[in-house]
Order: C-alpha cells, then sequence, then structure tokens
C-alpha cells in the first residue's frame, strides 16, 4: 500500500509539472487586454492611510451581502484604505451604494484568475507599494471577524514577521492561507514580491492557482529569506487537537460524527497535514481566538466534520450577529432551488 501511496504521489506531481508548464504561457497568450471592467470611485476619507487593504469578493448576481458590509467596516476601522474587487457577472447601483461609503477605490473586473487574478489587480491599482506601511489581501470566502480585527492585526510582531496571515498549511507545499494575508514593508518592498506578482498569470484552473498563488507566493518570499508569521500555527493547533481528542467522549455522539472524530484523531496521529480552516474550525475559534469561519464549512461541510454548534462556539468569542450567516446561507440555498 505504502508503495503505491508514493506511485501515485508521484503520477501526480509529473502531472502537476505537465500541466503548470502548459497553463503558464498558454494564459499570458490568451488573455484579455485588461480585465477591469470599470473603475470607480469610493467615498472613504482615508486618502492618505499608507495602510491598504485590497478586498477581492464575489456573487453569481453582484450582491453584496451584510457579513461583506461588515468585514468592510471591520477593516476601515483598523484604519485601512480599501480597494474593494469584484469579479462579479454584474454590479449594480444599489451594490455599489453599500459599498462605496467603506472604500476607496472599486474595481469591476472580468472573473479571470480567481482571487488572485483580482488580487494582482487590485495590488497594481495601488500605486507605489514603498509608501505603504501594511497592506491587507482579503477576500470573501470567510464569515466574520468575530472579534476586534484591529486589535489583532495591530499585536502582529513586526520584529518576527515580513508578512502574516491567520493559519498555515503544509499540503502540497508549505504556506500562509491567502484569504487573509498581511504584508509589511519588507515584504512589500523586495524584488520577491513585486516579481511574484508580474510574472502571476490569469489562470481559470482552480489547482492551478492554489499551487502557483496560494503555495506559490508563500515560497517566492521564503526563497528571499522573507519570514512568515500566523496567529494559529499549524502543528500548535493539530497539538490541541490531538489532547482534546485523546480525552473526548463520543458515547452520545451520533454514529456519523464519532466516526469523523476518530478518522481525524487517526489523520492527527499519523501526522499528515490537513486543512486546519475545515478540521480544526472550533478549537481555531475557541483556543486561538482565530476571527474567522469558512464559508465552504458551514455551505457542504466537506470533510464530515460535526458543526452543528457553530452558532455557539461563534457567540462565544465576541458580540458577532450570527444572523448575518444564516441570511447569507439561506440566500444560497433559495438560489439554487
Amino acid at each position: 500500500m505504502s508503495q503505491f501511496k508514493d506511485f501515485a504521489r508521484s503520477l501526480r506531481s509529473s502531472y502537476y509539472i505537465v500541466q503548470d508548464a502548459i497553463i503558464r504561457p498558454a494564459a499570458r497568450m490568451w488573455r484579455r487586454h485588461s480585465l477591469i471592467r470599470e473603475t470607480i470611485s469610493g467615498e472613504a476619507s482615508k486618502v492618505g492611510s499608507r495602510q491598504v487593504a485590497i478586498y477581492v469578493h464575489f456573487d453569481r448576481d453582484g450582491l453584496i451581502h451584510d457579513y461583506v458590509v461588515h468585514q468592510l467596516r471591520a477593516l476601515e476601522a483598523a484604519g485601512y484604505r480599501i480597494t474593494f474587487v469584484t469579479n462579479s457577472q454584474s454590479f449594480p447601483a444599489e451594490s455599489r451604494q453599500r459599498v462605496a461609503p467603506h472604500c476607496h477605490a472599486m474595481l469591476w473586473r472580468f472573473n479571470t484568475g480567481y482571487d488572485f487574478g483580482a488580487y494582482k489587480d487590485g495590488i497594481a491599482s495601488v500605486g507605489d507599494l514603498h509608501e505603504l506601511d501594511a497592506l491587507v489581501l482579503m477576500n470573501d470566502s470567510v464569515y466574520g471577524p468575530f472579534s476586534d480585527l484591529a486589535g489583532m492585526l495591530s499585536a502582529v510582531d513586526r520584529t518576527r514577521a515580513d508578512f502574516w496571515g491567520i493559519v498555515d498549511s503544509w499540503e502540497l507545499r508549505y504556506h500562509v492561507q491567502s484569504f487573509f494575508l498581511l504584508f509589511l514593508p519588507t515584504a512589500l518592498r523586495s524584488t520577491a514580491f513585486r516579481e511574484f506578482w508580474q510574472a502571476m498569470p490569469y489562470v481559470d484552473n482552480k489547482g492551478w492557482v492554489i499551487r502557483n498563488g496560494e503555495v506559490g507566493l508563500t515560497q517566492a518570499l521564503a526563497a528571499q529569506g522573507l519570514r512568515g508569521g500566523v496567529l494559529a500555527p499549524y502543528w500548535t493547533v493539530a497539538e490541541t487537537m490531538k489532547d482534546r481528542l485523546a480525552n473526548l467522549d463520543t458515547r452520545h455522539m451520533r454514529p456519523e460524527q464519532a466516526h469523523s472524530l476518530r478518522r481525524l484523531q487517526s489523520i492527527l496521529m499519523h501526522g499528515r497535514p490537513i486543512n486546519a480552516m475545515h478540521f480544526f474550525w472550533d478549537s481555531l475559534i475557541t483556543d486561538y481566538k482565530c476571527p474567522f469561519i469558512k464559508r465552504e464549512l458551514l455551505q457542504s461541510n466537506p470533510t464530515g466534520m460535526p458543526i452543528s454548534a457553530w452558532r455557539d462556539v461563534i457567540q462565544s468569542a465576541g458580540s458577532f450577529d450570527v444572523a448575518m450567516i444564516d441570511d447569507h446561507l439561506n440566500a444560497l440555498a433559495a438560489a439554487r432551488r
């Protein structure tokens, strides 16, 4: 079995190398001259702020849900000048009106390149990155923040990290997950950061973007000696989960829940890296003050983890109104019917 797994990993790795070699030049050749449909001025007043956030949004109908407005307000309250980038097919007037009070600028672009394509265009619109004290990249794939975002960002130890995020991952290769990234001056002024975004093509292949965008960004910065940091380091959280599961009584759980937790315990005992935001979601919030939960977890729960207590867990973390999450989940369910 071990030999078969090694062979499968080798085959998959070879496939990725061939795929990447084909996709990158093809994407550069075939993309539109410009992916920006329209640039719209916002109404926010932080024109001179040296802290900038690029916030990436997508909604099938171009709607701005309450949880998105909450996130924009949190970034604004933390002192960030926001460029809002939407990949939606439409960007109606009512959506613009909801966003404009919290943003310096809004970019409506064609949905090419997923969040990394949008991050690239947002960064290009900022201007001279050397003038910034901080740059945040954030997208709407999470709900939250459940606690004070300004306090979390101000607590980042800038003497130990040049770029920073909420959680890291050892899947594929080591990387900081890209739903929320903070870059500090040393990273912003580095050739690694500049060259990464210059070379990043617009690719409509999610796996490619994860490998070459999310994973590739951390790897490119680390290769130049830039230091990454996170709120909740993977192996530290994994040890917390090991201890919790060792003392967990599953006798009164539903069989499928008990099975999921036993499976998680086995994975942890074998030291195989997994997605912390899916498997450790409750410990991240309660033990590590993680201010976000993944939308995908509540929408489809792809790992089958017990999540029925998510409302109680989130409410225990602060004063976040979970009705914003329920409203969005209900809207998604209605759109599918």
